[in-house]
């Protein structure tokens, strides 16, 4: 029994499975569209939310009390096997390759695998946090703290390959050792704070650009202005900038790197603004330019192919042309006319020698 669904004489539905399931979240929950697909949870809400009610009643506010009851109250799961996944619980064997235990976590109880096999802790799934490598913390905005001791190593890929872009791959391959990879909790780190803007000069990495993931990566005093004409307004004006690494595009195996728009210092940024917005204007007249001279190609090309005709017709007089025009709108008309003529069909001879319904002298 995976899903019970009431329904009301109105027309509505609530998802009362909780009321039903001796082990909703231990055992049930593992078989519903919630736990098999990614964002199932969700998909299941927004399906439900279209059969009930816009406002709730006393009713609904009491029934869902009692179902929240009912799944708050389910007691420990008794083997190894229900607590994987488990919304409330969790092994430590069944932890995630980033996931790791916050320091100081209490264990609220014990399970064994078996009558024969060794005890295990059970903690509270809220005391599960994701660790990140260090690279992966930077595209996050994030560094870590010096001198912090990494909160679990993960062990190296079996089929790894170097990044044939020097993209994030290569930063966290260069923290790999034979140990693996080092991985951090979240309070292991530390808002990463760039290098200021200094005499108007943006600083910028080996590849002459700078890595801009998440706002707070933008250097203190500059700016990050995203516009197809920012490059060449600041190429304009003569002053320094540089192009923003928003992140990077994989195809495969091969990374792209994304750059979008330019960061430069904030004393500049109404120039470089204003550049922008006369560039779109030359741009737009530009277009509008070449749009009248396409105009002027066509109405030139129909007043040539006038004069031509006029001057065909010129020795002809009135009665004649008319006549010869009628003439050839007829030819035209029976051109595309289709054709009354009989068809024909070839005679089909019987082998036989009986002549088809008719004696044979």
């Amino acid at each position: 029994m995976c899903y019970v669904v009431a329904m009301e004489a109105d027309g509505t539905a609530k998802d009362v499975t909780r009321r039903y399931a001796k082990a909703y979240t231990a055992k049930t929950r593992r078989l519903r569209v919630e736990s098999v697909v990614d964002d199932g949870d969700a998909w299941w809400r927004r399906v439900m939310k279209l059969f009930g009610r816009i406002r709730l009643t006393d009713l609904d506010q009491i029934e869902d009390n009692e179902l929240a009851g009912a799944e708050a109250r389910e007691p420990m799961p008794r083997n190894v096997q229900d607590f994987k996944n488990h919304p409330v619980y969790a092994l430590e064997r069944h932890l995630r390759r980033h996931e790791v235990l916050v320091p100081g976590a209490t264990p609220s109880g014990t399970v064994g695998a078996g009558s024969r096999g060794p005890l295990e802790k059970i903690y509270r799934r809220k005391d599960v946090c994701i660790a990140r490598s260090a690279a992966k913390w930077y595209r996050l905005g994030r560094e870590v703290k010096p001198n912090e001791i990494p909160a679990k190593w993960l062990p190296k890929k079996a089929n790894a390959k170097p990044s044939r872009l020097g993209g994030p791959d290569e930063a966290e391959a260069e923290a790999e050792d034979q140990a693996g990879t080092p991985v951090y909790r979240h309070d292991q780190t530390e808002a990463y704070e760039p290098a200021p803007v200094r005499n108007g000069r943006v600083p910028k990495n080996k590849f002459g650009n700078i890595e801009v993931y998440v706002p707070s990566m933008i250097p203190r005093g500059a700016v990050h202005i995203v516009h197809e004409h920012a490059v060449r307004a600041a190429l304009t004006l003569g002053i320094d900038y540089a192009p923003a690494l928003t992140g990077f595009q994989f195809r495969g195996r091969q990374g792209t790197a994304v750059l979008h728009g330019i960061v430069v210092a904030a004393e500049f940024d109404e120039a470089v603004r204003a550049v922008v917005v006369g560039l779109g204007d030359a741009e737009q007249e530009a277009a509008d330019e070449r749009r009248r001279l396409g105009v002027l190609v066509m109405w030139r090309r129909l007043l040539m192919g006038l004069r031509i005709r006029e001057r065909i017709w010129s020795g002809v007089d009135a009665d004649e042309r008319k006549e010869e025009e009628t003439r050839a709108e007829m030819e035209a008309g029976v051109g595309d006319a289709a054709s009354d003529a009989t068809e024909e069909f070839d005679m089909v001879f019987d082998e036989d020698g009986e002549g088809g319904g008719f004696l044979v002298e």
